[in-house]
């Protein structure tokens, strides 16, 4: 986003008349969905070497779904804003390899995973009301990294669904930084639409550029609008709901997998072999974040960085992962003897973990409270006797990103994705278990959608005696 900011900050330093004819004018219009982008002369528009319907030129198009999905959610935005102008701005860096992803509100508007350094510009009650800025083009770095496409370009306005797009160039005519004090002059608020962070962290960039335009723009302010955005991501649409369910039966096979053929002997990094490669058979093309895998003390270290301990006969194992799908994330623990048998003080904490997730599932409904649901699960283990031992919070929502968007002093939804996952950690006795699924609130309660996946200590040994060791 760094050149989002610098070529906002050269755009803001000139208001002249050419840049506001060039934006399209004062035209306003009311708010409401942009028109889709006419289909003309596609083919032509795609370029030598591209076949029918088919271009090779960055971006490629939306994903997983077509552009009317993103379009009708830009206008479910709008409609909340009413009047203003806001921005999105995707990340600064993308690497899926390397864990560096679109940024999730950016994805869930626009559907452009790869587009890295854009910024999406909405303002309702102007007559171009949605318009993305894409990095400009380099032609050194376009040969390692792909071509970009040339603007104007119709053939990209229909795949991406946006009847304009431009690119960030200060010198280009409706350049960012004066286009946004333009619209913020004659419209006044600025929409923030997250995130939300601590004294520690730095300035989120979108409230950056608003707090150096308000010193600009006369009338300019903030308005603080990130539940708007944050609550239509919470409720997941059935299309993302299936996209989470199908993420999650991969998890479960590679889970099922590392279940069965675990050995004592193997080591951590085997074992995580194991349940990656499953995940990749079953469709996953990427993990929904580095797996976990700790036996015996290192089932203790809740995010535990190695995988390199030998596993031991009489440990449990900790387990920790989850599988990507189609940009949606699943999130599931497993804690199982690596002998296949639980001793009398494992199954014991086991059986305390085990509970405490159920009478916490069985609370699940729309109205319930995250408090509330985790006052539930701790009273369980404190009654135990394990009060020290449960360091964490009890779950957390699940959808384009595993720790995906929340609101928590709002009560839990119909629609809403979430997981259930208490814990007892006792380096001491070098016994760590932890237990988590995936829950869909439904409208009289709760749906585990990672069920298949045995919780139940008897279940779990079965399915490991039934595999030789």
């Amino acid at each position: 986003m760094r050149y989002a900011l610098a070529l906002f900050l050269i755009g803001c330093a000139v208001e002249t008349r050419s840049s506001l004819a060039a934006e399209t004018g004062p035209g306003i219009a009311s708010a409401g969905p942009t028109p889709a982008p006419r289909v003309a002369d596609i083919t032509a528009a795609q370029g030598p070497g591209a076949g029918p319907g088919e271009s090779r030129d960055l971006p490629f198009g939306t994903e997983p779904w077509g552009p009317d999905v993103f379009r009708a959610r830009r206008a479910r935005l709008m409609a909340q804003m009413k009047t203003g102008v806001g921005l999105v701005l995707a990340a600064d860096r993308i690497d899926d390899e390397g864990g560096a992803r679109q940024d999730p509100n950016f994805l869930y508007l626009t559907g452009l995973p790869q587009e890295s350094g854009a910024v999406l510009l909405l303002s309702p009650e102007e007559t171009k009301k949605e318009v993305p800025y894409l990095r400009t083009v380099d032609a050194e770095r376009d040969r390692w990294t792909g071509y970009r496409a040339a603007l104007p370009n119709r053939a990209l306005e229909v795949r991406t669904g946006f009847e304009m797009i431009r690119r960030i160039n200060p010198f280009a005519s409706g350049a960012l930084g004066s286009t946004l004090s333009n619209r913020v002059h004659r419209w006044h608020d600025m929409h923030f639409f997250g995130p939300l962070v601590g004294f520690e962290s730095e300035v989120p960039k979108a409230l950056d550029i608003y707090n150096k335009t308000a010193g600009r723009v006369p009338g300019a302010h903030v308005k603080d609008s990130v539940a708007m955005l944050a609550k239509m991501r919470m409720i997941k649409e059935p299309r993302e709901i299936e996209k989470i369910t199908k993420a999650t039966d991969i998890a479960v096979a590679g889970h099922l997998e590392a279940m069965q053929r675990v050995r004592p002997g193997m080591r951590e990094w085997d074992l995580k072999q194991i349940l990656e490669h499953t995940f990749q058979k079953g469709g996953a093309r990427h993990l929904a974040y580095p797996s976990i895998v700790g036996t015996g003390p290192d089932g203790c270290v809740l995010h535990n960085p190695n995988d390199d301990r030998v596993i031991q006969g009489g440990e449990l194992v900790l387990i920790d992962a989850g599988a990507e799908f189609d940009r949606y994330a699943s999130d599931i623990t497993r804690t199982f003897p690596a002998n296949g048998k639980f001793t009398h003080e494992q199954r014991a904490i086991y059986q305390v973990v085990l509970r405490a997730q159920q009478a916490a599932i069985d609370q699940i409904r729309p109205g319930v409270t995250w408090e509330e649901l985790q006052d539930v699960a701790s009273k369980v283990i404190a009654d135990a006797g394990y009060y020290d031992y449960y360091i964490h919070s009890l779950g957390h929502p699940v959808g384009l990103a595993v720790h995906d968007v929340n609101l928590p002093e709002l009560p839990l939804a119909e629609g809403m994705v979430i997981t259930m996952e208490p814990g007892i950690y006792m380096p001491g006795k070098k016994i760590g278990v932890r237990i988590e699924d995936m829950i869909l609130v439904t409208k009289t309660g709760a749906r585990v959608l990672s069920e298949k996946l045995p919780r139940d200590p008897d279940a779990i040994e079965k399915l490991m005696a039934a595999s030789p060791r």
